[in-house]
C-alpha cells in the first residue's frame, strides 16, 4: 500500500503525540454487506436475477479512532478492510469497490487501507486540517454508496469570521477515486475506489489491457464561500483549478419558507485540451413537505459541445453528481454529459421504522451513447431491532440507445450494515 508524503507524516506526527495526554477518546466502527444483482432483456441466454453471473458483492470492515490532543488539536485515523467473504464461489461475479489498479488482476482478497489520517486544529474562527480526509464540496466530493468510499490527501483552511460566511480554501495533492478506472472485469462495475485504497494524483489514466494506473501526478485547489445572507437562504459559490487539466466553477442557491423549498445550480468546466468546448450544467429543484411527506420536481440542461466535452460529475470518480436531477444508475456521469436534458420526480414517505423514496427519472440526449433513459427507483431503509441498518433499492431501467441495441434493465441492489 503506498502512502502519500502527506499522509505518511501525518501518521508519524500522531504516533508522536502518544507521549501527551490524549482526551475524549472516541472509536466508532461499522461491518457492512454489499449485494447487488441485475439483468437487462439483452443479456446472453441463461443470465437470471441472482445468478452469480449477474450479481457483484463484497463485505467491509472499518474502524476509526478520534481524540483531543491537545488544546485546539483533534485528530483522527480510520481504517477500511474489504473481503469477499468467498462468495466469489458461489454467489457473485465481481466485487463491487476497489477494483481498479493492478497486481495480475486479482481482485478477490483482502484490501485494507487507512481511509482517513488527519490532524485538525483549531484557533478562533480558523480551522486548519491536514492529512488524509474526506471532502464534500460541489465537484469534489467524498461518494459514500458503495462498499468503500473514496477520500483525499489535502490540506483544508476553513474560516468563519465574516458574517454569515465561510470560506474554505484547499489543497488536494492527491485521491483514491476510481476516476477513468473502472473494474476492468466481467461486470463492468464503477470501482469508487482504486485497488487496495491506491493514491494517485489527478489526470491519472487506467489501462484495462494492461491492467495498470498511469499517475497523472496533478493537484488540485478549491476555494469556496458558503453564505447564509438570512436563516432560509443558502448561497454556494466554488472555484477549482486542477494544475494543466481544468478548471471549474459551481453556484447554487436554495431557499426554504414553510415547507416549500425552491433551488437552482449552475456549474461550468474549462478544459485545458485543444479544440474541447466549455461545459456548462443549469438546474432547478421545486420541494414541498407537508408532515412525513416529501415531494419535488427538478430539472436540468447542459451545453451543447464537442467530443472533448467534459462531463459535469465528481472530479474525483467521474460518476456521482450533486446535480439535483440524477438517479440511481443514471447518475452524474448521465446528467452531467453535454447536450442532455433530465428531469426527476421524487416523493418519500417517513413511516414510524422505514423510510421510502420513490424517484421517476428521464433523460434525453444528443450526444451520449444512450439517446433516451427512463429510470425508475424504489429505495427502502429500515432498521432491525434498533442493530441492523437495511437498505434495499429496486432499480428498472428503459433504454434508447444510439447505435448499440436498446434495453430494459432491472437490478436490485442490498446493503446491511451494523454500527458500533
Amino acid at each position: 500500500m503506498k502512502s502519500s508524503k502527506i499522509t505518511a507524516v501525518l501518521l508519524a506526527s500522531m504516533l508522536a503525540t502518544s507521549a501527551y495526554a490524549i482526551e475524549n477518546v472516541t472509536v466508532n466502527g461499522e461491518a457492512k454487506l454489499w449485494y447487488q444483482t441485475g439483468v437487462k432483456d439483452t443479456s446472453p441466454s441463461g443470465v437470471d436475477m441472482f445468478q452469480q453471473k449477474a450479481a457483484v458483492g463484497q463485505a467491509a470492515f472499518e474502524l476509526s479512532a478520534k481524540a483531543d490532543i491537545m488544546d485546539g488539536l483533534k485528530g483522527k485515523v480510520g481504517l477500511i478492510a474489504l473481503d469477499t467473504l468467498g462468495l466469489e464461489k458461489s454467489f457473485i461475479k465481481d466485487i463491487s469497490s476497489a477494483g481498479a489498479g493492478y497486481e495480475n488482476g486479482n481482485y478477490y482478497r483482502t484490501q485494507v487501507w487507512v481511509t482517513e489520517a488527519y490532524l485538525d486544529y483549531r484557533i478562533d474562527n480558523t480551522s486548519v486540517i491536514l492529512g488524509r480526509q474526506a471532502l464534500n464540496t460541489p465537484l469534489l466530493f467524498t461518494e459514500r454508496w458503495n462498499t468503500s468510499f473514496n477520500t483525499f490527501d489535502a490540506a483544508v483552511l476553513i474560516n468563519s469570521d465574516l458574517p454569515n460566511t465561510t470560506l474554505v480554501a484547499a489543497y488536494i495533492n492527491q485521491h483514491n477515486g476510481g476516476a477513468s478506472a473502472g473494474n476492468g472485469t466481467d461486470t463492468g462495475f464503477p470501482s469508487t475506489t482504486m485497488h487496495n485504497g491506491e493514491s494517485f494524483g489527478f489526470g491519472s489514466t487506467y489501462d484495462s489491457a494492461t491492467n495498470t494506473v498511469t499517475d497523472g501526478k496533478k493537484a488540485a485547489y478549491a476555494f469556496g464561500a458558503m453564505i447564509k445572507p438570512i436563516d432560509d437562504l443558502a448561497v454556494n459559490l466554488w472555484y477549482y483549478d486542477v494544475n494543466s487539466n481544468f478548471t471549474a466553477y459551481w453556484a447554487d442557491a436554495e431557499y426554504k419558507m414553510s415547507g416549500l423549498f425552491f433551488g437552482i445550480q449552475n456549474s461550468g468546466i474549462d478544459v485545458a485540451t485543444a479544440g474541447a468546448d466549455n461545459a456548462m450544467i443549469t438546474a432547478a429543484k421545486i420541494g414541498y413537505t407537508v408532515d412525513k411527506l416529501t415531494l419535488d420536481v427538478s430539472y436540468s440542461v447542459t451545453d451543447e459541445g464537442n467530443s472533448g466535452t467534459a462531463t459535469i460529475a465528481n472530479a474525483a470518480t467521474g460518476d456521482k453528481s450533486k446535480v439535483y436531477t440524477q438517479a440511481v444508475f443514471q447518475d452524474g456521469a448521465v446528467v452531467g454529459f453535454r447536450d442532455t436534458k433530465a428531469w426527476k420526480l421524487g416523493a418519500n414517505y417517513k413511516f414510524d421504522d422505514v423510510k421510502l423514496t420513490c424517484l421517476l427519472q428521464n433523460t434525453q440526449s444528443d450526444a451520449h451513447s444512450m439517446k433516451d433513459g427512463t429510470e425508475l427507483d424504489i429505495i427502502v431503509v429500515t432498521k432491525i431491532a434498533k442493530l441492523v441498518d437495511l437498505k434495499g433499492i429496486y432499480i428498472h431501467r428503459d433504454v434508447d440507445m444510439r447505435t448499440d441495441p436498446d434495453f430494459k434493465q432491472d437490478a436490485i441492489r442490498l446493503i446491511a450494515s451494523v454500527k458500533f
